[in-house]
């Protein structure tokens, strides 16, 4: 008897967020904006794909980044999930690339 294994459906989107970043945190704004990012559940892998934007403030830095996520979840999930986080501030794009 044949064992088969599905693997679960990649979906690759570009886009650029603004991600809130704690003063003190000990990295630099790309690394933590990306461990922020991939901390999502269903995100697979990010890699920022550059720094778009930074927003000095009081006790926290808004990087705006654009970045290339791959994620087990369909691109309006992905979209919620990152609406739904805390330390995301806006969502400026979101799209899927062409496959």
């Amino acid at each position: 008897m044949a064992i088969t294994q599905t693997d679960p459906t990649v979906t690759t989107v570009s886009a650029v967020v603004s991600v809130r970043i704690p003063d003190g945190t000990g990295f630099d704004l790309t690394t933590e904006a990306e461990q922020r990012l991939a901390a999502l559940e269903g995100v697979r892998a990010v890699s920022i794909d550059g720094l778009r934007e930074i927003q000095p403030g009081l006790s926290a830095t808004v990087a705006t980044v654009a970045v290339t996520i791959e994620a087990t979840v369909t691109v309006d999930e992905l979209r919620e999930r990152l609406a739904e986080t805390v330390c995301i501030d806006a969502i400026d794009q979101l799209t899927p690339d062409a496959t």
